[in-house]
């Protein structure tokens, strides 16, 4: 004789069986009920939730049992698949960071000098994202003044995105190229670059480096962007100093794994 589908798929969820520890961490006790069909799960749920009104209690299956041969393509096909079939497994996404990466940008060279209206800078070499497609990067930053700076003037760092990336074009006079770059004026500065991921004070004494605590690039536009990089200025008046090691501007990069 055949079964219909409806009488077939209540057979085999009857011989499936889901095994339970049950534990209420108020009462301190547990309790292991005999194994039990998907239906009886429910019901074994509400019972312990009766005896434990109102405590901290939980389920835990040590094991379950599905019968040989279980058709669960058929239930698929037909479209009447048992709720347990219906879910799929949850995919353990986790951040990765990457290896941190220096950008190229020069402060040395020149040394870069003062701008007391931040036009004048010097633009990192843009951050080509278009393959990794990163979510996001973490910034590094320390910058060491030179010779005699003048007290409370201040040392910026702007983030600059490409207009067109897959061109790239850039805004005003940014390249997109490790180089001393000047702006055409403030109203670039404020409009075209992300102001600002990272700023300090600087004191009078010279020689001083500064670490700066910058915005990640996610926090700056939401998500990295496909090309992007850094704007450096500063209005201490002495020229920043002339060692490149005495720079650091470096980003981690992060991105998603299920590995």
């Amino acid at each position: 004789m055949l079964h219909t589908p409806r009488r077939l798929r209540l057979i085999e969820e009857q011989d499936v069986r889901i095994h339970l520890d049950c534990y209420c961490h108020t009462c301190k006790l547990w309790h292991r009920p005999q194994p039990c069909t998907p239906d009886q799960f429910s019901a074994e749920l509400w019972d312990w939730q009766h005896k434990h009104v109102g405590h901290d209690f939980e389920f835990l299956s040590p094991r379950r049992r599905v019968p040989r041969g279980f058709r669960d393509w058929l239930w698929q096909k037909l479209g009447l698949a048992p709720w347990w079939l219906d879910y799929n497994p949850n995919t353990n996404f986790r951040f990765i960071a990457g290896t941190p990466v220096a950008f190229t940008c020069s402060l040395q060279t020149g040394p870069l000098a003062s701008s007391a209206t931040f036009i004048i800078g010097r633009e990192s070499t843009a951050v080509d994202n278009s393959s990794n497609r990163y979510i996001d990067s973490e910034i590094t930053a320390k910058v060491t003044t030179g010779t005699t700076p003048t007290v409370d003037k201040e040392i910026r760092i702007y983030g600059y995105q490409a207009l067109n990336p897959d061109t790239p074009t850039y805004p005003d006079q940014i390249t997109g190229t490790d180089s001393t770059v000047t702006l055409t004026s403030a109203y670039m500065l404020d409009g075209g670059l992300k102001p600002m991921l990272g700023s300090t004070a600087v004191s009078a004494t010279s020689n001083l480096g500064y670490p700066i605590a910058c915005l990640s690039s996610a926090q700056a536009w939401g998500k990295e962007p496909k090309r992007w990089g850094l704007y450096v200025t500063h209005s201490t008046v002495a020229a920043l100093h002339a060692t490149g090691s005495l720079h650091v501007l470096t980003r981690t990069p992060s991105y998603l794994s299920d590995v």
